[in-house]
């Protein structure tokens, strides 16, 4: 609707995990490239915790997007697993993979055995990534540590990728053989104001956006995207303040901010248009943000 008014040709700000959109702050590479690692090395288990909207699950279709094209790995993805028996749950995951499964739990977990052996004869790596972890029964944390004891004297046979909001640490209590088994852990915190201005540049470009750069807001950083053909630096200061960094409320902040700076036919859009929308957003939602709202 409002992209020929911004020189865009797509809309920048939907939230849909799209590759080409997804920002990638240190904080994501470092908590992308341990889950990396973790699945490189055959490692077992490995976690990726954060709040809600923070990029957990676009860094979830990422990997499995990319695991997907290589011939050494075998990957099963699970949007969600919030199965409480344990035959349900192992059925999902046996699911997953295209393997064939009965009713029976020992007998399921004996075929899963021999297809992720086979698997590994083959010389690939079996890689289970789970969404939404916080989601799974905690009865079904001990099948999956169960899983993670399927390998040789030297190799596991699977890697599992559990990614899973802050509040999935309360099911870990009590769980030592679980937490015990924990390779690799990453945390994605909410974006700092540097890597927002970075975000917003970046979603305008892929959107067709000549954004030029401007020099860092400190000595040695390196330079951010010049967003004032399109938000005045004030209104991006006060869209920090109400989204604080979290990148799927700052999408959604924007769209509605966008949209109202094109049918008030004000570009670069000014902080007042900011109050104006927050007032309209804030009748069925609590604004400023509460990263931890969630726990």
């Amino acid at each position: 609707m409002y992209e020929a008014f911004y020189g865009l040709k797509e809309l920048p700000f939907h939230v849909m995990p799209d590759p080409r959109f997804a920002f990638r702050s240190l904080s994501h590479r470092l908590a992308e490239g341990r889950m990396r690692f973790a699945a490189d090395h055959r490692a077992g288990l490995a976690v990726l915790t954060g709040p809600v909207g923070c990029g957990k699950t676009t860094i979830a279709n990422l990997l499995v997007a990319d695991w997907g094209d290589d011939p050494t790995k075998a990957v099963a993805y699970l949007p969600t697993a919030d199965d409480r028996g344990r035959s349900a749950f192992l059925r999902r995951i046996m699911d997953g993979y295209g393997v064939p499964a009965s009713r029976n739990y020992a007998d399921n977990r004996h075929v899963l055995e021999r297809f992720l052996l086979d698997l590994h004869r083959e010389g690939k790596h079996a890689v289970l990534v789970i969404d939404e972890g916080q989601k799974i029964h905690p009865d079904n944390l001990d099948t999956l540590v169960d899983l993670t004891n399927f390998q040789t004297a030297t190799e596991k046979f699977l890697t599992i990728i559990i990614i899973a909001q802050d509040n999935f640490a309360n099911k870990l209590r009590m769980k030592d053989a679980f937490t015990s088994r924990i390779a690799f852990a990453g945390h994605l915190d909410p974006l700092s104001f540097e890597d927002t201005i970075g975000m917003i540049g970046h979603r305008l470009r892929v959107a067709g956006a000549d954004v030029p750069e401007r020099p860092p807001l400190r000595p040695g950083e390196d330079p951010l995207p010049d967003l004032r053909a399109f938000l005045e630096d004030e209104t991006v200061v006060e869209v920090y303040k109400i989204t604080r960094g979290v990148p799927r409320d700052t999408c959604i902040f924007l769209s509605a901010l966008f949209l109202d700076g094109y049918v008030a036919d004000q570009k670069p859009i000014p902080p007042a248009l900011v109050q104006s929308t927050l007032n309209d957003m804030a009748r069925l939602k609590k604004w400023p943000v509460r990263v931890n709202e969630e726990k």
